[in-house]
């Protein structure tokens, strides 16, 4: 359903830049008694985008029959096999952020590596949280053992492009400890900040703070200070910015995408 309201409000939209040119274009010529004709239907338009978004005309999409239906099935987790499991967890707890880890080792080395267990779990003080596997020969990953060597990390945000996609995509491949991931891409930096590609659209600096263990498992929880972030403006993005998600356990979706509802209750 989501993917229907975007195409919708995407015709919607493209109808209305189409309206308004021709609304020049006759304001040009002096046909201006055609003029209030146009504005009527660009305003018919824009309402029903505010609808769209708002989720007044909900009703007029079709539903899964799946996101209907009730949850009546148990399914025991500690029952199923890792990639079952794993399939099942990242489809539920979907989609979330996807950001490309630049982060540095004592020798001046870099290394970018995607990550989608980035979560904020404090705002004062300002505190991430992101947890860290390791490779199959016991190794940590390069980006913790970078963040303990260095104590820094940048957090790049993608945008919800195919070139966004292909960078997480290709910054993922397996290669020796100490190579440089973005010359698959020729990834360029922004000037005197080597961990900070040109391409995002925003950028995490953060500082390790510490790592614990978690209980029976591999992975480790690492927590991470806030220190700057970096955008194209000094003005707060209103809603949030359009950036690229794990949506299920290996498709990348742009988010946010189709409606949205302003919610407010949480501030009591």
């Amino acid at each position: 359903m989501t993917d229907e309201r975007s195409i919708v409000a995407a015709f919607l939209q493209r109808c209305n830049a189409y309206a308004k040119a021709s609304i020049e274009r006759k304001q040009e010529r002096g046909e201006d008694d055609e003029i209030p004709r146009w504005q009527a239907y660009i305003e018919f338009n824009e309402h029903a985008l505010e609808e769209i978004a708002n989720g007044t005309l909900d009703r007029w999409f079709t539903q899964r029959e799946e996101d209907a239906a009730e949850p009546l099935h148990r399914l025991d987790i500690d029952a199923m096999e890792h990639v079952e499991r794993s399939t099942w967890l990242n489809n539920v707890l979907s989609p979330r952020p996807v950001v490309v880890a630049g982060t540095m080792d004592e020798h001046g080395a870099r290394n970018f590596a995607p990550l989608s267990s980035v979560m904020g779990v404090s705002t004062a003080p300002p505190y991430l949280t992101a947890s860290f596997s390791i490779h199959k020969d016991k190794r940590p990953r390069d980006t913790l053992a970078n963040m303990r060597a260095t104590g820094t990390v940048m957090l790049n945000l993608m945008p919800s492009t195919p070139r966004g996609a292909e960078i997480i995509d290709e910054t993922a491949t397996p290669l020796p400890h100490g190579s440089d991931e973005s010359n698959l891409l020729n990834l360029e930096t922004v000037r005197d900040q080597p961990l900070l590609l040109s391409e995002a659209v925003a950028g995490i600096e953060a500082e390790y703070v510490e790592e614990h263990p978690l209980p029976d498992a591999v992975a480790r929880i690492t927590v991470m200070r806030v220190k700057a972030v970096w955008f194209s403006s000094t003005t707060v993005p209103a809603g949030g910015i359009s950036v690229l998600c794990q949506h299920g356990r290996d498709d990348i979706t742009p988010a946010p995408d189709g409606w949205t509802r302003r919610v407010d209750k949480h501030y009591g």
